[in-house]
């Protein structure tokens, strides 16, 4: 299953929007299932396990083969294991034509299916296109309310996905800064885009199509939290927090860090601010695309994470947790608080309830920063 953990995780850094390019071209099929207006889409060219949804109700429905050696027969099913009791039986494909028959309790109904063209990335299928999803990610509302942090008023951004798609628990929260600085324009779109536009590219459409293609037809959920944690004339610290489940073994859970600069509108890098050797990084070998303006942080040296360590609060499961060992092996990330730099450890499933944000005094900072980094400190007394 797609690592949908690694694209929230990225959701400040690239900007939500993590699509992939269209990489193939397949068919959605669109039609009636007696008088009902239907759209379908199947996961393989030759069978029929895939997914339909009356056009008047939007809520997905699993088509699964009775037998392999059957793939033109299939059956309904709803969440797991639940069958409808429904059966598809198809002709043969003529071109771009798709007919068959709906049984249930006695009861028979015609399909009369047309196809569509599908763009879908290179390691999708049809029912993860835009041509199939459209219908069911379309009518989220998102909604403003003012509110203030430090003295500094802001508006909160709140979205909720469409009911009538069962898409109730996709909750995304970010905000919007009053635009007083030449960067603040720049900022908030990229704030902005941690929203869901509707829209099969965006990370939370691509959880939707993820989710319907492989937990069984249902939508999976999707929870996400931008907040202010420093607001100054010059920066801006953010804190990116969330859960989501898209069909993988397991819900994903993260919580990131970001800092941008209010004068150009860009998202700085702060390991900029630390001195050679306080920071180890990701060696890519063979990496042929370019080079993320923010590196990811693979590790703290010894020094810098004892000085950390010293920090973490207090924890009855600390050992369960690693916290003996500064939790070796995990990557970090590092925000800006008007008291220190801020770092919280990139933890595994199994213990990401282990996750706290963790501030180092700039007096105990001031020895592994960089020049640039002295200057940010100073910019904030």
């Amino acid at each position: 299953m797609r690592g949908a953990g690694f694209l929230v995780a990225l959701a400040l850094t690239a900007g939500p929007v993590v699509a992939q390019e269209p990489q193939k071209e397949g068919r959605v099929w669109r039609g009636t299932l007696g008088e009902t207006a239907i759209t379908a889409c199947f996961f393989e060219h030759d069978a029929r396990a895939g997914l339909y949804y009356a056009d008047a109700v939007l809520e997905p429905v699993r088509l699964e083969p009775t037998d392999e050696s059957a793939p033109q027969v299939a059956r309904e099913m709803r969440g797991f294991d639940e069958a409808t009791g429904a059966i598809w039986t198809f002709a043969p494909e003529a071109g771009d034509r798709l007919a068959g028959d709906w049984h249930d309790a006695g009861q028979t109904r015609p399909i009369r299916l047309n196809a569509m063209p599908a763009a879908f990335s290179e390691y999708g299928t049809p029912c993860e296109s835009e041509a199939f999803l459209a219908p069911l990610l379309a009518g989220g509302e998102t909604t403003a309310k003012r509110t203030i942090f430090e003295g500094t008023d802001y508006t909160e951004l709140t979205y909720a996905g469409p009911k009538r798609s069962g898409l109730d628990d996709y909750l995304v929260t970010s905000f919007a800064l009053d635009r007083v600085r030449p960067g603040d324009a720049a900022i908030n779109r990229a704030l902005g885009a941690a929203l869901p536009d509707g829209t099969a590219a965006h990370v939370a459409g691509q959880c939707v199509g993820w989710s319907i293609a492989n937990a069984s037809g249902a939508a999976g959920y999707w929870e996400q939290t931008v907040v202010p944690i420093l607001m100054t004339a010059r920066w801006l610290g953010v804190r990116d927090s969330g859960s989501s489940y898209c069909g993988s073994a397991h819900p994903n859970n993260y919580s990131g860090l970001a800092v941008y600069d209010r004068d150009s509108g860009a998202e700085v890098d702060p390991a900029a601010w630390f001195k050679p050797g306080a920071l180890a990084f990701y060696n890519w070998e063979g990496e042929t695309e370019p080079k993320a303006a923010k590196r990811p942080i693979a590790g703290l040296s010894e020094a810098l994470g004892k000085a950390v360590m010293a920090h973490w609060p207090a924890r009855e499961d600390g050992d369960d947790c690693g916290i003996a060992d500064g939790f070796g092996g995990s990557s970090w990330q590092i925000g800006l608080t008007r008291e220190g730099p801020v770092f919280v450890p990139q933890l595994p499933h199994v213990i990401f309830a282990c996750t706290e944000e963790v501030v180092l005094p700039w007096a105990e900072a001031r020895p592994f920063l960089s020049a640039e980094g002295r200057a940010v400190m100073d910019s904030l007394r």
